[in-house]
């Protein structure tokens, strides 16, 4: 659960949730980059539960440019629908097998 990852307490620097990814929010990421080193940067695409779809070719460029791994979770979306790692250029594609067999999580037991 991405909004559970800011509640964690801290690791290092910790990890920084940068809402809705808007435009205020490639700044923000912009700015931190410009004096901390990321381990890297996970997004959802599209995100849990709001939809929002972030900008990947941005996040992309901004990957290449202060060299950080770009993981997405395409859980929502479908690795059939959308291709990430063509179309943004994901270094890591995660997903919820889980989730694909059941929304409600109950196929584990």
């Amino acid at each position: 659960d991405t909004l559970k990852l800011a509640q964690l307490a801290p690791i290092g620097s910790g990890c920084v949730f940068f809402g809705h990814g808007g435009d205020e929010d490639f700044d923000k990421l912009r700015r931190l980059l410009e004096v901390e080193p990321i381990s890297g940067l996970f997004v959802e695409f599209p995100s849990n539960p709001l939809l929002k779809a972030p900008d990947l070719t941005r996040l992309r460029a901004l990957a290449d440019e202060f060299a950080f791994p770009l993981i997405v979770d395409d859980t929502v979306a479908g690795f059939c629908n959308v291709d990430v790692a063509r179309r943004g250029g994901a270094d890591v594609v995660v997903s919820s097998l889980t989730k694909q067999f059941s929304g409600s999580g109950t196929v584990m037991g």
